[in-house]
């Protein structure tokens, strides 16, 4: 686990915006899954700004597969950076 990961947020209307800032491990991940699953029904649309990761040093299986069960809800998804590939 590491400490040097936060996720900085910000509300824009319907609009949540998250930027990853530090090294995205498996603990990351599962923050990021959580506050995703706290929002995800009272905006429209998040947008992850991924430009600020440093390092993924996990495998993405488990993540991913908890990202696919929020795809599923009726907001819009947007990823951008470098590491926008891990959304996919």
């Amino acid at each position: 686990m590491t400490t040097d990961f936060k996720i900085l947020t910000h509300l824009n209307g319907t609009h949540l915006h998250l930027k990853l800032v530090g090294t995205f491990d498996a603990v990351s991940g599962r923050q990021l899954i959580r506050l995703l699953r706290k929002h995800v029904h009272k905006v429209s649309t998040v947008i992850i700004h991924t430009g600020s990761v440093n390092r993924i040093p996990f495998p993405q299986d488990e993540f991913r597969n908890d990202l696919v069960s929020l795809q599923g809800q009726p907001v819009r998804f947007i990823v951008t950076g470098e590491h926008a590939s891990l959304f996919n």
